[in-house]
């Protein structure tokens, strides 16, 4: 399939948008310009066509220019503000294709000038904007074009675009041809570039004065002349610009998102706004997604559906979930729970969902009579909706490490684990003979105990203040200290003693979990430690 781009430009981005949500700016009866200060002077950043109409130019000082329309109205430039509003155009592009980059070479990026441009590229996007009785793509392309146009100019933007099989060529006609829609068939695109001025290839000031000393100022003079003398006189990127606008060399575009291979998109003929439209629309598209997940053997790890407002804001909402999914239902539970959140504006047009991230997950063949496997999705269903409720870091969940010390045998986890972590039925039983307490301290807590002989249990033992005597006892269960580790956690030294472990039972049934640090015939001096409480 032939690639097919998109250039939307606004020559008055700036202004525009400025317009739109100011009304004191929005009668436009007086030229507007921007300043930035340059070595304590204002000079002009940009200026409306208003003020270009009548002389202003950028580069000059605000006082020059307040000499020649002293009813001049100046605003200081912020690059970083007209960056984010055309972020925020460009996601909501993303409802035409995915494929959407800003331009570079624009104001937001470089400063000079009040333009702004988009690429997008709408390889096999066109046919989605098929209307009755039409199927030639550049009907559909026409009215892709319209729609957009449409839409933009309900935001408050002038715009015009122009659709080509390069993305140069897309934005040499968009920006220097007087059509606000301009389509350029398959295959002419050398014929569309020829009547266009040579400063339409983007060249610099420098390369388009030295093209016009010598008489070379339409691109049709340039196009069958070679290669080798152009570079010499006039460098290599001028031929490279060139190339890129033929489609003899490839261009290369920031995408402002990369494809996502799992998308569902659902548009309407009237614009949305009731919270059951909504839940439709999110069951509708997720449904399609998982229909998708079951061919593929795969399950959805993180989901993200994104409503596409007529006015232009794009509000989203993505979850995750702990373990590959692909139940509609499931994913529809951890969505909704946001809707209460989400304000749908003057309507929605378009709901996209998307599988930001995904993993294999094979069916799962389940025992008669057995429902351990559905409780264990039950309760990784619960930690989906708290997490995703509650934020990631509000819940945790234990896990198993490789450790047998008993206070770095677990850790807090993630809900969500990523990767393949290690699993419980991975450790070593525990036998009756190395049950663990119910409580253990978070840190052990050392007592006074007293013993027959040095490695006997204690007989008596003293911890906060309290004496206890010992009436059952069972152990020892020896762990050896973990050499190899060299880091201290939580500012304790490294523990490098040998531990046994006894179980014992008082008088009057309370049971704890005592041990002693240190071998005595090693020459370490034995200090007794109580680690649990068993109830």
């Amino acid at each position: 399939m032939a690639r097919r781009f998109l250039y939307l430009f606004i020559p008055d981005f700036a202004f525009d948008w400025r317009r739109n949500g100011d009304s004191a700016l929005a009668s436009g009866d007086r030229p507007l310009i921007m300043t930035r200060r340059v070595a304590g002077s204002e000079i002009i950043a940009a200026a409306d066509s208003a003020a270009v109409q009548q002389g202003i130019q950028v580069g000059r000082s605000l006082a020059d220019a307040r000499a020649m329309l002293p009813g001049l109205k100046a605003l200081e430039a912020d690059m970083g503000a007209d960056r984010k509003r055309l972020e925020q155009l460009a996601a909501w592009c993303q409802h035409y294709t995915p494929m959407v980059a800003a331009d570079s070479s624009a104001t937001p990026f470089n400063g000079e000038g009040g333009s702004a441009g988009l690429y997008l590229d709408i390889t096999g996007c066109a046919h989605l904007f098929r209307r009755d009785g039409a199927e030639d793509t550049r009907t559909e392309e026409q009215a892709l074009g319209r729609d957009c146009l449409a839409a933009l100019s309900r935001f408050g933007f002038a715009a015009r675009l122009a659709v080509a099989d390069t993305p140069d060529a897309a934005r040499a006609i968009a920006r220097f041809s007087p059509s606000t829609l301009t389509l350029v068939p398959p295959g002419k695109t050398s014929m569309a570039l020829e009547p266009l001025p040579v400063a339409a290839l983007g060249f610099v000031p420098a390369t388009v004065e030295a093209l016009d000393r010598v008489g070379l100022r339409r691109i049709a003079q340039i196009i069958g002349k070679p290669r080798a003398p152009l570079v010499s006189r006039f460098g290599a990127a001028m031929v490279e610009a060139l190339d890129r606008a033929l489609g003899q060399r490839p261009a290369a575009l920031d995408m402002r998102l990369p494809e996502v291979p799992f998308r569902e998109r659902l548009a309407f003929a009237e614009p949305i706004a009731l919270r059951e439209d909504l839940e439709r629309a999110a069951r509708q598209c997720l449904a399609g997604l998982c229909r998708r997940l079951e061919r593929e053997q795969a399950g959805a790890r993180r989901v993200r559906i994104r409503f596409f407002r007529v006015d232009g804001a794009v509000p989203q909402i993505t979850v995750g979930t702990s373990r590959p999914c692909r139940d509609a239902d499931v994913l529809f539970r951890l969505l909704v729970q946001h809707f209460d959140k989400l304000d749908p504006g003057f309507g929605i047009d378009v709901a996209v969902a998307d599988i930001l991230e995904s993993d294999m997950a094979g069916g799962v063949q389940g025992a008669l009579g057995v429902t351990a496997g559905q409780d264990r999705d039950a309760v990784a269903d619960l930690g989906d909706r708290l997490a995703n409720r509650l934020g990631g870091e509000a819940i945790y969940r234990l896990q198993p490490t490789e450790s047998h010390r008993p206070e770095r045998a677990e850790r807090r986890g993630d809900i969500r684990p990523s990767g393949k972590p290690l699993h419980w039925s991975n450790l070593r039983p525990l036998t009756p003979e190395r049950a663990r307490p119910v409580r253990l301290m978070r840190r052990p807590e050392q007592v006074e105990a007293t013993a027959l002989l040095p490695d006997h249990p204690p007989a008596r033992f003293r911890w906060r203040g309290a004496e206890y005597r010992v009436a059952e006892a069972a152990g020892p269960e020896r762990l050896a200290p973990e050499w190899w580790r060299t880091d201290a956690e939580d500012g304790a030294a490294v523990d490098a003693m040998t531990r046994d472990y006894f179980r014992l039972e008082d008088q009057d049934g309370r049971r704890f979990w005592l041990y002693r640090a240190g071998l005595a015939e090693r020459g370490e001096k034995p200090q007794w430690y109580l680690h649990g409480l068993f109830s």
